[in-house]
């Protein structure tokens, strides 16, 4: 004979009766992240001011229209992100994030995708060009909660949305197995396979590391792992591609080419040691 015990919700109570179990506590509520809206243009201001009304995790702290002001609310109040528009009236956002030394999570907003190499230079969490889309707007406010570690893993960041896109892409044109034509802008530049070191994946972008240059594409980790020579490269990370004879040197989680110290996700490891040779 088997005895099935049924939780019915029930709790002894301190006389020794039973009363229905307490409700559990409530979750605590996330902390909202302050928002600094900073842009000179009266209809990207405000666009960018209802987008952060309309979505539950940012508080915004302040609305300027130029750098100087940008800087003065930072001094005075506690800022976890700015949405930052580039070309600004006396100090640009390139210059404003410069001048911090320990500046919030950015996310660029401008008009010019030619701005892209040099924001990313700053560090920023995205790039959005306008018009910007609340879609869009919303994939970069979750990149920032990772960021700050108030959502998502850290170790492994989120990919560009288009990840998933299996369309054929006019970003890297295959000319040869030496050389490939990337499409930077308007312009198409030949680059040596051998001069690749490695390939971030930056918002919408990725950043390829050249010898001697680098170049923003509009393409996806996906497709650039699918096109790439898996001989010559292989991916170590959700947002890192490299060139396997560039690696100079590996230590547990990240490794080094050219002096840059890149990350590798655990579950990219296995791989990368097999791919390598050791002795």
């Amino acid at each position: 004979m088997y005895r099935h015990t049924i939780d019915l919700g029930l709790w002894a109570s301190p006389s020794g009766t039973t009363a229905p179990c307490p409700p559990a506590p409530p979750s605590p509520m996330p902390t909202p992240i302050r928002c600094l809206i900073a842009d000179d243009d009266p209809s990207s201001q405000d666009l960018l001011s209802k987008y952060a009304d309309r979505h539950a995790d940012l508080d915004t702290v302040g609305v300027c229209e130029d750098g100087i002001e940008a800087a003065n609310i930072l001094r005075e109040k506690e800022v976890d992100l700015i949405l930052l528009d580039v070309e600004m009236p006396e100090m640009s956002g390139l210059e404003l994030v410069e001048s911090l030394s320990d500046p919030p999570a950015i996310v660029m907003v401008t008009g010019h995708e030619e701005y892209a190499v040099e924001a990313f230079e700053v560090d920023v969490v995205d790039y959005l060009v306008k018009p910007v889309r609340y879609g869009r707007f919303l994939t970069a406010t979750e990149r920032v909660s990772e960021r700050l570690g108030t959502g998502g893993s850290q170790d492994e960041p989120s990919e560009p949305t288009a990840e998933e896109d299996t369309t054929e892409s006019p970003h890297l044109a295959d000319t040869s197995a030496e050389h490939v034509f990337l499409k930077d802008g308007r312009r198409l530049i030949r680059v040596a396979l051998k001069d690749i070191q490695w390939i971030k994946a930056q918002g919408d972008y990725m950043l390829v590391q050249a010898e001697s240059d680098r170049y923003m594409i509009n393409s996806t980790m996906k497709e650039l792992d699918e096109k790439l020579p898996s001989s010559q490269f292989i991916r170590i990370h959700r947002s890192h591609i490299v060139r396997i004879d560039q690696i100079k040197d590996i230590e547990d989680t990240t490794l080094i080419i050219d002096g840059k110290m890149l990350p590798i996700g655990p579950s990219y490891q296995d791989e990368l040691i097999e791919r390598i040779q050791t002795l």
